[in-house]
């Protein structure tokens, strides 16, 4: 990599000098300084200051607070993008930081069928183990049967509130 030094001290970078710098193709680095003009020449070749083209050249770094929109980028830096997201899913994954849909629902779903299978055997047991009168088992029935409707009627709650943030699958 040669660099020239001009006479205001600022060091002065080809081409070539700028996509080794940067790690990216020369050819994309030629593109991007289009319209720039050369402070000078180093070995015969133009050359630019490194802060008149370090923006042109990488685009402008500020993050923007909502992060980026994968389908405004080029091809393959979305392709790039959609890749790394995936790699990151499947390390989330890996670690148990995230749990597969299919999982959680398996689980949820057991949980449920034991809580109701315990509601369902509850009055016999009542009625069994503590000697309660067929007018009280009625009544533990009635309340166990409330309290179902009323589980039954959060999880549609919370199934709506998904829907409406995007989780159509509940």
């Amino acid at each position: 990599m040669s660099v020239t030094l001009v006479h205001s001290g600022a060091r002065l970078w080809s081409i070539n000098a700028l996509a080794e710098e940067f790690g990216i193709d020369r050819r994309t680095v030629k593109r991007r300084l289009e319209g720039i003009p050369p402070a000078g020449e180093t070995n015969g070749y133009p050359a630019w200051r490194l802060r008149d083209v370090a923006v042109a050249v990488m685009g402008p770094q500020v993050a923007s607070p909502l992060g980026i929109d994968p389908d405004a980028l080029p091809p393959s830096e979305r392709l790039n993008h959609y890749r790394a997201e995936r790699e990151k899913a499947r390390w989330l994954e890996e670690q148990r930081f995230q749990i597969p849909m299919a999982e959680v629902e398996q689980v949820v779903a057991t949980a449920f069928k034991s809580l109701a299978s315990a509601l369902d055997t509850l009055p016999d047991v009542l009625e069994r183990d503590c000697a309660l009168r067929p007018e009280e088992v009625e009544r533990a029935i009635s309340v166990i049967d409330g309290a179902r409707e009323g589980l039954y009627q959060q999880l549609l709650e919370v199934c709506s509130s998904l829907g409406e943030a995007g989780y159509e699958d509940c």
